[in-house]
């Protein structure tokens, strides 16, 4: 599990509903990256349209605090 203060420091400045991107440029990841979290990691995700997606913070919040328990076994 993440350090619950740290992922809170990290994420002090995203909205409260945050684009792909926005999460991309908090993490220094691409978007692609963000989208792969969403799809495989459970990364959860609000769609708006057909294209568009935002992520709630809390929810971002909860899968940082979580990423550390999970694996890439590819």
């Amino acid at each position: 599990m993440n350090e619950p203060d740290a992922v809170d420091d990290l994420i002090a400045d995203l909205p409260e509903w945050a684009t792909t991107e926005e999460i991309a440029d908090t993490m220094r990841v691409k978007p692609q990256t963000v989208l792969k979290w969403n799809k495989e990691y459970g990364l959860k995700t609000v769609s708006v349209g057909t294209r568009v997606r935002r992520y709630r913070k809390k929810d971002v919040r909860e899968f940082l605090l979580r990423s550390a328990e999970v694996t890439d076994e590819r």
